[in-house]
């Protein structure tokens, strides 16, 4: 892909961003609200999976997209960012499973993984802005 300039990178990211966070609200809200979830068919629930899904899977080629196209400070900027985020992530994922293994905390539900990335993948993201800190 060809490098743009880093207005238009961030303009053509925030073009699918921002509607694809819309989507995902109104799905997650409208399966939520819409579904009941002891009796609707199976084929539903995975369909309403799929459906909050897909517009995180935009966000994730939004990003992709935006490291591709900007500036080689701008996008090592944005992979140690996701890197760092991905690390935090792996280290937490693996606490938690020992500790569960152990039995010192009871089931946690694997999404909040995918949440935790995005926290730490924009905590890295700010720390790297404002420089290191460790």
């Amino acid at each position: 892909m060809a490098q743009l300039g880093f207005r238009t990178a961030n303009r053509r990211y925030k073009y699918l961003f921002w509607p694809m966070m819309a989507v995902y609200v109104a799905v997650v809200l409208a399966t939520s609200f819409l579904i009941d979830k002891e009796t609707a068919a199976p084929w539903l629930k995975a369909a309403c999976a799929l459906g909050v899904t897909l517009p995180l899977f935009g966000v994730l080629f939004a990003m992709r997209r935006q490291t591709e196209e900007t500036d080689e400070y701008t996008r090592m900027k944005q992979l140690n960012a996701m890197r760092d985020g991905g690390l935090i992530t792996a280290g937490i994922t693996f606490l938690v499973g020992f500790l569960q293994i152990f039995d010192v905390i009871g089931y946690v539900d694997i999404f909040w993984f995918g949440t935790l990335f995005f926290f730490a993948y924009g905590l890295s993201h700010l720390t790297n802005c404002f420089g290191r800190v460790v």
